[in-house]
């Protein structure tokens, strides 16, 4: 079953979606600063991708997840081929210079029990603060709470960015995804016919989110 959240990124043009949100914000803000805050860090952290780290993400991606689930359908069907996976390194590096950078976009790897198992990224859009958010997995540490440490760790870096809110993309098929962004207090509404979901979390700086 897939987990991500908005995986392979795309820049979409969300002004009439946040819109809809700005009259109407989550009223669930401090039920999700409590649990943005109480995840379990122990065994799942996020690291910069430096070089060595960039080939463990290369070699989890191309053992452990699906092509599509991590990158653009640059080639025809599931399987990684040359392109995908040099598509894959040119990304990360890239993003290196972080949202400030010339992609305005950040890259994390994801790290459970030590192994390289994802990634995450933020992607600053248009309006000057609102940022989106991606995550993708291993099949196999799916299910066990990492989708949910690691898009909480991913909105930490966010808030010490100042950044807000927060856009996620998903699909109404990705009960995994789905269910991490409900409990991290995102608003979840109908994207378009295709079965799109779009999610939105207001990252609130009287609760501390955000530093001074």
């Amino acid at each position: 079953m897939k987990s991500n959240v908005s995986s392979a990124p795309t820049r979409r043009d969300d002004a009439n979606r946040l819109g809809a949100w700005a009259e109407d914000p989550p009223s669930s803000v401090y039920l999700q600063y409590c649990a943005i805050m109480a995840i379990d860090e122990a065994h799942v952290r996020l690291v910069a991708v430096d070089e060595d780290v960039l080939e463990r993400l290369v070699q989890a991606a191309t053992t452990g997840a699906a092509a599509d689930d991590v990158t653009p359908p640059l080639t025809r069907g599931d399987a990684w081929t040359p392109m995908r996976i040099a598509w894959l390194k040119d990304f990360h590096r890239s993003r290196r210079a972080g949202l400030g950078g010339p992609a305005a976009e950040a890259t994390w790897a994801v790290l459970f029990e030590q192994r390289v198992v994802g990634s995450v990224r933020l992607l600053r859009a248009d309006r000057s603060r609102q940022v989106e958010a991606g995550v993708w997995l291993i099949g196999e540490v799916r299910g066990r709470g990492v989708g949910q440490a690691a898009t909480a760790a991913v909105l930490r870096e966010a808030a010490a960015r100042g950044a807000t809110p927060v856009m996620a993309h998903t699909t109404a098929n990705n009960a995994g995804a789905l269910a991490v962004l409900e409990r991290l207090g995102f608003e979840l509404r109908a994207g378009d016919a295709r079965g799109a979901v779009d999610a939105l979390l207001f990252l609130d700086r009287d609760l501390g989110l955000h530093p001074e």
